[in-house]
């Protein structure tokens, strides 16, 4: 098995754009999301173009084949953020998203990053489990959500902290 990453070619725009379309739509079922706030391959197009400008997208290859990608941002400080990775659906689950995470990590050294910070909602627990297994063990942030559409709300709990929140 040879995964590698390899930084967005214009050849592979169309295939990661349809990749983001269905990441963004994972989350939307995820959180129950109403059909109305899912994402179109138009918008995907939109989302791609404004990474590309904003940070570096790489694609994840199993054997020459694209089946991923990431999504990173540069910042001030040599810090990185990881602001997606994708992984197709019938290739997950086979290590290919840590492989990809440790060719990833070689690259930020290679860069002279000395952090690299990743979002994740709570439903996530596959992405948290995968995050932790790479290495992710600092909690650095906590962000609050208040929901103004209640059709939005969810009902599971979770405590953090000592606080209880509604797990997102």
């Amino acid at each position: 098995m040879d995964i590698n990453i390899k930084e967005l070619s214009d050849e592979l725009f169309l295939t990661t754009a349809k990749m983001i379309t269905e990441l963004m739509n994972y989350h939307r079922k995820l959180n129950n999301a109403p059909k109305e706030y899912w994402q179109t391959d138009e918008q995907s197009k939109e989302t791609l173009q404004y990474w590309r400008e904003k940070g570096t997208v790489y694609n994840v290859f199993l054997d020459n084949s694209p089946v991923g990608f990431f999504y990173v941002r540069f910042g001030g400080q040599n810090v990185a953020w990881l602001e997606d990775i994708f992984i197709l659906e019938q290739y997950r689950d086979n290590g290919i998203g840590k492989f990809a995470i440790q060719k990833l990590d070689e690259l930020m050294v290679e860069n002279k990053v000395v952090a690299m910070f990743v979002d994740v909602i709570p439903r996530n627990t596959s992405a948290i489990k995968l995050y932790r297994e790479c290495g992710f063990d600092h909690l650095n942030l906590i962000q609050l959500r208040k929901n103004y559409d209640k059709k939005l709300d969810k009902n599971d709990d979770i405590e953090l902290l000592g606080f209880n929140f509604k797990k997102y």
